[in-house]
């Protein structure tokens, strides 16, 4: 490795989070450890703002989508299949090539992620609209759900190239789109309703808790920014997947609550607001969910409500606390 691929390496890595530069002025002695302590010590108590400029990227891609859909839209009938593919999947690899050449020549600005995301949510659509004007009749499910396993694994290599969250996170959606899709093609149509609720709440369960093991792996990478939004996916899908068995079961009603207290003991755990109050908020559904199901019809409903209320004033007090002591610090 010449100087020249050393220095665009070191470069990377600074960008991505993985070297700091306190780390590289200590290893050669341009400061001393306790002049880093100090300096460590005094930028944990600064907050990184959300930037104008991220927050401008962020508005921009979102208002190229809606434009592209409206403009998409009022020309779909008139464009035949061969257009229809074009502005959608073609356009979506025109901005993810874009993306990834920009990511190479400038890696440490944001420009090539917005080109990434304006991709990341035309591909998939239009890999299906892709399917579906090649094929004479309705898509059945298999090809959807090759297509997202294919999506899926473009992704991870294009991750394994430019290592960015924003691919990550594609990487990760597209992924989850399998696994539904896939669990789809295999169940029998004549099923019942009450075992596909039951298959699929138990893979969001398996998801949501696969989502919160990703997010504890990545406190370290460049990954990282993906970390609160995995943990709220991850929380929502798991608390929310398992409430739904609670209204046919007493034993799902009484480990709800295991399950629950284990979640707030893991948002101290691992740091995550958003985990204590997605937490919170399910216990609270919980507990106004046996009340009105044991209680409802008796006299001692309004007490029941009262003690209820108070419940929810010490579980906000009790959550508010758990977040200043143990999270936010």
């Amino acid at each position: 490795m010449n100087k020249e691929e050393l220095l665009q390496e070191l470069y990377i890595k600074l960008s991505t989070g993985e070297i700091k530069p306190e780390e590289i002025l200590t290893r050669f002695n341009l400061i001393s450890p306790s002049q880093q302590s100090i300096a460590t010590s005094g930028k944990t108590k600064k907050f990184t703002p959300f930037s104008i400029t991220k927050m401008l990227y962020v508005l921009g891609a979102a208002i190229v989508v809606i434009g592209i859909i409206i403009f998409v839209s009022q020309i779909w009938y008139d464009i035949g299949s061969f257009g229809r593919i074009v502005v959608t999947l073609g356009l979506g690899m025109l901005t993810t090539a874009i993306g990834s050449t920009l990511l190479k020549s400038k890696p440490n600005d944001n420009i090539g992620n917005v080109f990434h995301a304006i991709g990341g949510l035309l591909i998939p659509g239009g890999a299906l609209v892709t399917l579906s004007e090649l094929s004479n009749d309705v898509v059945s499910l298999w090809p959807i759900t090759i297509t997202f396993a294919v999506i899926s694994t473009f992704y991870l290599l294009l991750n394994y190239v430019h290592k960015s969250p924003i691919l990550t996170f594609f990487s990760i959606a597209n992924g989850t789109a399998f696994i539904y899709s896939f669990v789809e093609s295999v169940v029998e149509p004549s099923s019942s309703y009450y075992f596909y609720r039951d298959l699929y709440s138990y893979i969001t369960m398996i998801i949501g808790t696969s989502y919160i093991l990703l997010a504890y792996a990545f406190r370290d990478g460049w990954n990282k920014p993906l970390i609160a939004v995995l943990n709220f996916f991850g929380i929502i899908g798991f608390l929310g997947a398992s409430f739904s068995q609670v209204f046919d079961s007493v034993l799902w009603q009484l480990l709800y609550f295991i399950l629950v207290f284990g979640s707030v003991y893991l948002s101290i755990y691992l740091k995550s607001r958003s985990i204590l109050v997605i937490s919170t908020l399910f216990l609270i559904a919980h507990i106004s969910y046996i009340t009105s199901e044991y209680f409802a019809n008796s006299l001692g409903w309004p007490i029941s409500l009262v003690f209820l209320g108070f419940v929810f004033i010490g579980l906000g007090y009790a959550s508010v606390n758990i977040n200043k002591k143990y999270i936010a610090n």
